[in-house]
C-alpha cells in the first residue's frame, strides 16, 4: 500500500520535453521521400544517412536545424506549465478545487445533520460521535501509524453517554523512523514505541471493533450510509490516516466509509441554532468567536477523565480519552445553559472531585466566589464583560498650562539665569539704539538716519 502511494506521488511529476535533433529530422524526411528509406528500419536509416549528413554543408543543414527548433517551440507550447516541484499547474489547481469541494460538502453535511434535528424539535437529543487518534510515526502525507484511539457518543440532553478507548500496538515501525517517533512520543503521549507498545496488536480485529461501535452509535440512518465522526481540525489528517492504516489489514474489505468532519464547525453551527431556539441574540456569534471559545479548553487540566496510563504520568492533556471527554464538556458548557439543561457530573462536566484550590476574582465580593465552573451562556458572558470593562476615555486633545507655573513645568521654572548674563532686551537696546531696523521710517528722526554718500 505504501509503495502504491509513493508511485502515485512520483507519477504526478512530469519530465520536461526532449529537444528535437536536426539530424533525426533529416532522417525522417529521407525515409518519407525515398523508396529505399521506406524499406529500412530507423536504426538502418540512421546508419545510411550518417555519411550523407557528414558530407552536407552548413547551408544544406540549415532547413533541418530550423525545423528542429520549430518543433521544440511547438512541444513547449503543447506541454502544460509546471511549478517548481515538477507538478503541472493544472493538476495542482484540480487538486485544490477537489479539496475545496470536499470542504463545502462537509459543511453541507454538518448543516443537514443539525437542521434535521432542529426541524424535528429534538436538537438536544441529536447524537454526535467524537473521535481522536494518537500516532507513532507519519509514513507519508496520508498514512499514520496509530498508537491510541478513543471515541465517545454525545448529545446535549444526555451528555457523554458511552466511550470506546484502546491502546494500539502496530508491531513494528518503518526503518529509519525510530528517532522521529521517539521524539514525537516524548513530547506528546509518552507511549512506549513498538515492539514494546501496549494494547491491541491485531489491526483487522481492532478496525472491526471500531466499526461495530460506530454502527451501534448510529441512529435513524441507512445501514450503508457513511459513518460520521468529528474531530479537531489539526487531528483530521491524523484520524483519516490512522483509519486508512487500520483498513489495510481487513481480510474482508468493508464498503462502509468513515467520514471525518470538523468539530469546530459543528460547534459553530450547533451554537447558532441553540441560541436561535432559546430566542437569544446571535448577531455576535461567528466562526472566529466559537473557535476561540473552543480553543480555550477550560477542562484541559482536570484529573480523572484520562486513561490510567496517562493519569499516572501526568500526560492527560494528550490522552485521546481525555480529548473526546473534554470536547463533550466544552459543548455542554456553552450550550446546556441556553437550553435550560441541568449539567450532570460525569456526563456534561467532569466527575466531582475535592477542590485543592480556589480561583478568586479580585473584582468580585467574597460572597460571589462560589462558581467553580464556567457554565454560562454567551449572552451572559457578554453582559459580564460589559459590566467589568466600564472605562470611559478622557479627551486629552485640549491642554492649557502656564510656563510660569512650577506644577505644570517644574524643570523650566526651576532653572536660574547666570549672574553675568544680561537680559536679551537690554543687550538689544544697547547695540541697536542708533539704528533700529524695526522702527518705521515715519517715526525716525533725521539724526538717527545715516546716508551712504558713496553710493550717490
Amino acid at each position: 500500500m505504501i509503495v502504491a502511494y509513493i508511485f502515485k506521488i512520483s507519477n504526478n511529476t512530469a519530465m520536461p520535453p526532449k529537444k528535437h535533433n536536426a539530424f533525426m529530422m533529416f532522417v525522417m524526411e529521407w525515409r518519407k521521400s525515398s523508396a529505399e528509406g521506406r524499406n529500412l528500419t530507423i536504426p538502418q536509416a540512421v546508419a545510411h544517412c550518417g555519411e550523407i549528413w557528414q558530407n552536407m554543408t552548413k547551408q544544406e543543414r540549415g532547413p533541418y536545424t530550423s525545423h528542429a527548433k520549430d518543433a521544440d517551440v511547438l512541444a513547449r507550447a503543447k506541454k502544460e506549465p509546471m511549478n517548481s516541484c515538477g507538478q503541472t499547474i493544472s493538476s495542482v489547481e484540480q487538486e485544490e478545487r477537489a479539496e475545496a469541494e470536499k470542504q463545502m460538502q462537509m459543511k453541507r453535511d454538518i448543516d443537514r445533520i443539525v437542521l434535521r434535528g432542529k426541524a424535528q424539535h429534538d436538537l438536544e437529543n441529536t447524537k454526535f460521535i467524537f473521535a481522536a487518534f494518537n500516532y507513532f510515526a507519519k509514513t507519508n502525507s496520508s498514512i499514520y501509524i496509530p498508537a491510541e484511539f478513543a471515541a465517545c457518543l454525545f448529545s446535549l440532553r444526555s451528555g457523554k453517554t458511552s466511550i470506546y478507548s484502546s491502546l494500539i500496538n502496530p508491531g513494528h515501525l518503518i526503518f529509519g523512523q525510530s528517532s522521529e517517533s521517539q521524539q514525537h512520543a516524548e513530547t506528546t503521549h509518552q507511549l512506549p514505541l513498538p515492539p514494546s507498545a501496549m494494547g491491541e496488536s491485531d489491526m483487522g480485529r481492532l478496525y472491526s471493533n471500531i466499526l461495530e461501535y460506530l454502527r451501534s452509535c448510529q441512529t435513524n440512518e441507512k445501514p450503508n450510509d457513511p459513518l460520521v465522526v468529528f474531530t479537531s481540525p489539526d487531528l483530521m489528517p491524523v484520524v483519516k490516516g490512522c483509519f486508512r492504516y487500520l483498513a489495510c489489514d481487513m481480510e474482508d474489505e468493508d464498503e462502509q466509509k468513515i467520514h471525518v468532519y470538523d468539530i469546530q464547525y459543528l460547534f459553530y453551527v450547533l451554537k447558532s441554532e441553540v441560541m436561535e431556539i432559546a430566542d437569544l441574540p446571535k448577531q455576535a456569534i461567528n466562526k472566529s468567536v466559537t473557535d476561540s471559545l473552543f480553543a480555550k479548553d477550560f477542562f484541559e487540566y482536570h484529573s480523572g477523565i484520562a486513561c490510567q496510563y496517562h493519569e499516572d504520568r501526568d500526560r492527560s492533556k494528550y490522552c485521546t480519552q481525555s480529548m473526546v471527554a473534554r470536547w463533550s464538556y466544552v459543548f455542554s458548557d456553552y450550550m446546556c445553559g441556553d437550553l435550560a439543561i441541568k449539567p450532570l457530573p460525569g456526563k456534561h462536566l467532569p466527575p466531582k472531585q475535592e477542590s485543592k484550590f480556589k480561583v478568586i476574582n479580585p473584582n468580585l465580593n467574597a460572597d460571589d466566589t462560589g462558581m467553580d465552573t464556567s457554565f454560562a451562556s454567551f449572552s451572559t458572558i457578554q453582559s459580564e464583560l460589559k459590566q467589568e470593562h466600564s472605562f470611559v476615555p478622557t479627551d486629552h486633545t485640549a491642554f492649557s498650562a502656564s510656563i510660569e507655573n512650577a506644577v505644570d513645568f517644574p524643570s523650566l521654572n526651576g532653572r536660574k539665569t547666570k549672574a553675568s548674563r544680561q537680559p536679551l532686551s537690554n543687550h538689544r537696546n544697547a547695540q541697536e539704539t542708533k539704528n533700529d531696523w524695526n522702527v518705521p521710517a515715519s517715526k525716525r528722526s533725521v539724526n538717527e538716519t545715516e546716508f551712504d554718500m558713496s553710493r550717490h
